[in-house]
């Protein structure tokens, strides 16, 4: 089969085994907003820990380093390198080697030209009209070339035929398609997903499941022959690794199955690999209620390589099934009790996955096998030591827990996606200690800003606040744009940063409400700095009486005008009333509802101290949404009571002014309606005020 006919067929596998192992998330529409740790309660922060497969897969079958090669292999290794980067099909291929053999230029076109001319047959699927080649074209090009046409009409016996008879060429013969030839004798006997899905084994005949395992010798040839030193330009070898699992696995051998897929994930091919290994997982525990599913899954405990990936399957909850379906979570729930207790009966202790092993008990329900299971677990293993502080808040002991999560969130083993759900518990552990500095570092270091936010703006006091920000949040430059990340993802150095920025200007609009404008001024962003400066310096010129009422006006409207646009970076609220943290465009944060009702009356692990909900009693917000706009309003009424009667620059004060609340609180703008109307009467616009009983548009 053409080089390129090669590649799609790669990556047809790659997409069907997508669509049939993975089930989507469904997701509700509207915004998709992050978790709120804090709003969640002891069955939440009890719960085992998420696993993550592709991330665990990789520390089972990391990617092998290429060895160090003598001078021919190393010829070879950068040769293949080349062509794959020059993209290099067949006819580039030919030109090549007939330039080898000292063919002339004219000759060497018309060879091009052929087989041109029968991947262009192919391409089109002219059955009718078989590729023609010249006595004089290298054998391997015309038989593998004719064996493809074969192959693509469905005459696999002809291709069968073709592939054989290159592969008996002399090894100097067939430098260019010995590998591709073995490849495609192995994939006559493991075919190709049909339609849309891949068909299920019990579904399957027999005879089309034995014959699967006569391609095993051919896919075996293929990793030989790239071995050796033959072309493998498209990467055959390692695709020989997924097609041989499959016949494996189609006759029922997991375990031949679990081990080629992971040698398939270390040559490189990480989503084939965590895509198939998921799949034969869950082929395994599918049955595993039943006699002889039990009996499959004890000789695959056996295994170790079987067992780890079985294992990793039932912690990887995450993607196997939609959050909307319990039946789906409570059958998962049911193979984790299964598998642990199939476990136990193999008597495992001194083996390498005793951590993980504990992580399913403990997730199965099974807490004092769990504990059995870590005394042989190392003490600096993250999911051992993530599993003893779960155990630890259920026996009653946050302290040794807080202290066990400390030397999990530390560990560079803990990577990806585990790290922010880590931080979280311990930042949900400090709270219940009332160490709530502790906590807002935690929740930062996590990258969960809805906790950060609450902590820092309802449970610190302010001289609190004050000495963690300075202490972890120095100032930096070039930061006056916000930035938010998802949970999910891997906190970066310059992700942390970022939300440490976001708290010294979440300080300063805290300390600015607090009417402590000097010293709020300094944590400001350097553009917003400015900004709140000028305004400062206004309104306490409008104030000064000393001034002449036209400049005080003028200072007065000029802060107005300023805190109307500039209002939610300068004095808005992170969370309730304003919403900074949504840009002020939805009304929606759970933390502090739930940690004075809910959580409350709950108890627990997850609810709040007394000394908490006194905290947040303390430190009120706003009552009003968008407070700010209020503010603003009451700054332009009094520029316009500095103004004239009649004036039209005083009519555009109240007019102006009345509009930014007009429409969220009429009560509160009929009063700029009522001054517009009385003290500007023969203005434009009054006059229009007057004839709409309301605000001119």
């Amino acid at each position: 089969m053409p080089r390129f006919l090669e590649q799609h067929h790669r990556m047809r596998a790659v997409v069907i085994a997508a669509a049939c192992f993975l089930i989507p998330h469904a997701r509700a529409c509207g915004p998709d907003f992050p978790n709120a740790y804090l709003a969640e309660g002891s069955v939440s922060l009890l719960s085992a820990p998420e696993g993550y497969f592709a991330a665990e897969i990789e520390k089972i079958a990391p990617r092998k380093k290429a060895a160090a090669a003598d001078s021919g292999a190393a010829l070879v290794i950068a040769a293949n390198k080349a062509k794959r980067e020059n993209e290099l099909t067949e006819t580039g291929v030919l030109r090549i080697e007939l330039a080898r053999r000292g063919y002339a230029q004219e000759r060497i076109d018309a060879l091009a030209g052929e087989l041109e001319s029968a991947r262009a047959v192919i391409f089109a699927k002219d059955w009718a009209s078989p590729p023609v080649f010249s006595g004089d074209m290298p054998a391997e090009f015309a038989l593998y070339l004719n064996g493809a046409f074969a192959y693509w009409k469905g005459d696999h016996e002809t291709a069968d035929n073709r592939w054989k008879t290159l592969l008996a060429l002399p090894a100097d013969e067939r430098r260019h398609y010995t590998v591709n030839a073995a490849y495609m004798l192995g994939r006559l006997c493991v075919p190709d997903a049909q339609g849309e899905g891949i068909p299920e084994r019990q579904s399957m005949p027999v005879e089309a499941m034995r014959e699967m395992l006569h391609g095993v010798k051919w896919f075996q040839q293929t990793r030989d022959a790239a071995e050796a030193g033959f072309d493998d330009i498209s990467d055959l070898a390692q695709a020989s690794l997924g097609w041989e699992a499959r016949a494996h696995f189609f006759n029922g051998y997991s375990t031949e199955a679990i081990h080629l897929y992971l040698r398939q994930h270390a040559a490189g091919d990480r989503r084939g690999a965590v895509l198939s290994l998921r799949a034969v997982a869950r082929d395994a525990f599918e049955s595993a209620e039943s006699e002889d599913g039990a009996k499959h899954l004890r000789q695959l405990a056996r295994d170790e390589k079987s067992r780890r990936v079985l294992t990793l399957y039932l912690l990887a909850r995450f993607g196997l099934f939609p959050w909307f379906d319990d039946e789906a979570g409570k059958k998962l729930d049911r193979q984790s009790r299964i598998w642990a207790g199939i476990l136990d009966e193999a008597e495992l202790r001194d083996v390498p996955d005793t951590d993980r092993l504990a992580w399913l008990a403990y997730q199965a329900g099974y807490f004092d096998l769990a504990a059995q299971w870590l005394k042989s677990a190392s003490a600096s293993s993250v999911p051992a030591n993530w599993i003893r502080a779960k155990l630890a808040l259920r026996s009653g002991d946050a302290a040794r827990a807080g202290g066990l999560l400390e030397k999990v969130t530390s560990s560079p083993e803990l990577t990806g996606g585990a790290r922010p759900v880590a931080w979280a518990d311990l930042g949900r552990v400090r709270m219940g200690a009332g160490k709530y500095a502790g906590a807002l570092d935690a929740f930062l270091r996590g990258g969960h800003w809805q906790d950060c936010a609450y902590i820092a703006e309802r449970v610190l006091v302010l001289d609190e606040l004050v000495a963690f920000v300075d202490k972890h949040c120095p100032q930096q430059t070039g930061t006056d744009e916000r930035q938010f990340f998802s949970v999910a993802e891997e906190r970066e150095e310059q992700d942390e940063k970022a939300l440490r920025n976001e708290l010294r200007h979440l300080l300063a609009r805290r300390l600015a409400r607090a009417n402590k404008p000097e010293d709020a001024r300094a944590y400001f962003p350097e553009k917003l700095r400015q900004i709140y400066a000028a305004y400062v310096d206004d309104v306490r010129a409008g104030f000064n009486g000393e001034r002449a009422p036209g400049e005080r006006a003028k200072a007065f409207w000029n802060a107005a005008a300023s805190l109307h646009e500039n209002g939610m970076a300068l004095l808005g609220t992170e969370l309730a009333p304003d919403y900074s943290i949504w840009g002020g465009n939805f009304e929606w944060s759970p933390i502090a509802g739930a940690r004075r009702d809910k959580l409350r009356r709950e108890g627990g692990l997850g609810a709040p101290t007394a000394d908490e909900l006194q905290r947040v009693e303390a430190h009120a917000v706003p009552r009003k949404r968008f407070h700010y706009r209020y503010r603003a309003a009451d700054l332009g009424w009094w520029a316009a009571s500095l103004m004239p009667n009649d004036s039209d620059e005083t009519a555009r004060m109240l007019n102006t002014a009345g509009g930014w609340i007009k429409k969220r609180d009429p009560g509160e703008a009929n009063r700029f309606y009522r001054a517009l109307v009385i003290r500007c009467p023969n203005t434009v616009l009054g006059k229009q005020a007057a004839a709409r009983n309301w605000f001119p548009e």
